[in-house]
């Protein structure tokens, strides 16, 4: 499989990098609504850590592999374009975080492709009273074509049942909490790039 030109950003030409220690990335992960965090561009759901295998048909290496685009993906800056999206926790939205990768990585100019990868901080912002109603509003999970939306314990809702099913803000957060309690969650992505801060890559980059 090859590689595209932004992959081409997350990739060397030399053989993966063997990462004995942990490197530092940022990426984004979307909220689902029983608060889990899925990978944006794909349907996989991050449990932590987080191992990669290379699901193309035709090929057979580890992950990740110089001329594939398989790995964990996560950007080298926290103000990378890819992450300019503001984390507001409500189901349906992006959220910014920390992870630690190590094992095989290939390591690029914009950031890296892991073998193993774990998340460990997450930055949000709990909605206002304000903004609560437009955040909900920006949901897919809650205007879906048919107004219905299945709740995780199998129940169908009307959208007005599901803002009164949501109801307390607060409770998404204890349940992003229930299902990743090692992670440290921050209310703002200056103290957790502050608590978090991006470490130097140059020693890894091609030459």
């Amino acid at each position: 499989m090859t590689r595209s030109p932004f992959q081409d950003q997350f990739s060397a030409d030399r053989p993966a990098t063997l990462v004995a220690g942990a490197l530092r990335g940022y990426r984004q992960w979307e909220v689902t609504l029983d608060m889990r965090l899925k990978a944006v561009t794909q349907n996989h759901i991050w449990h932590s850590p987080m191992r990669a295998i290379c699901r193309h048909p035709e090929t057979d290496h580890a992950a990740p592999h110089a001329d594939c685009a398989c790995g964990i993906y996560a950007c080298h800056r926290p103000d990378d374009d890819q992450l300019a999206t503001r984390s507001v926790l409500h189901p349906g939205c992006v959220v910014t975080g920390v992870v630690e990768a190590w094992g095989r990585v290939e390591v690029g100019a914009r950031g890296f492709r892991a073998q193993h990868s774990q998340i460990v901080a997450l930055e949000y912002a709990m909605p206002t009273q304000a903004n609560l109603v437009r955040a909900l509003g920006e949901s897919r999970y809650i205007f879906d074509e048919r107004r219905r939306t299945a709740l995780p314990d199998g129940r169908v809702v009307k959208t007005v049942e599901l803002v009164l099913y949501l109801g307390h803000p607060r409770k998404w957060q204890d349940r992003l909490s229930e299902s990743y309690p090692s992670v440290r969650v921050f209310g703002d992505r200056a103290s957790m790039i502050s608590a978090y801060p991006p470490v130097d890559v140059s020693g890894l980059l091609p030459r």
